[in-house]
């Protein structure tokens, strides 16, 4: 979709810093334009189908709103690990325990994203499988 960009807006619709500087990167221009969507998905997702769901639920946020010559871009990255999806830790003390978990072990990160204009929609994702080096208890604190 990103192929023929000619005359077409480009919305990135994130607030991450790694994910506008990989598109600056790219060398492609575009504006950023953030919603807060509620990120609950229902209990029978699995892996990466988490990440593609959160990504094509907030690209749905901005379909009525979308102008003939935009393309938004969403995107939702994920934590798995022995069958379980990590979601961002509310504060200090389950950041600590996510990491505890996390200690020593390989754990696969999900990322899906949604490409939305008004003629298509393009949904895929990207798995990494991640080694946590063992670290120290005073470490993971740090």
């Amino acid at each position: 979709m990103l192929n023929n960009l000619s005359g077409k807006k480009i919305i990135l619709a994130s607030k991450s810093p790694r994910r506008q500087e990989l598109l600056r990167n790219l060398g492609i221009d575009f504006d950023i334009r953030t919603k807060e969507v509620d990120e609950s998905y229902p209990e029978q997702l699995k892996d990466q189908e988490v990440a593609l769901f959160l990504a094509d639920k907030k690209a749905a946020e901005f379909e009525n709103g979308l102008k003939k010559n935009e393309i938004i871009i969403t995107s939702d990255t994920i934590v798995c690990i022995e069958g379980v999806v990590l979601n961002k830790p509310a504060d200090f003390d389950e950041a600590l325990t996510m990491l505890t978990f996390l200690n020593g072990k390989k754990h696969v990160v999900h990322t899906g994203v949604c490409i939305l204009s008004n003629e298509k929609k393009e949904l895929f994702y990207s798995s990494t499988s991640v080694y946590f080096k063992k670290l120290s208890p005073e470490e993971l604190k740090y």
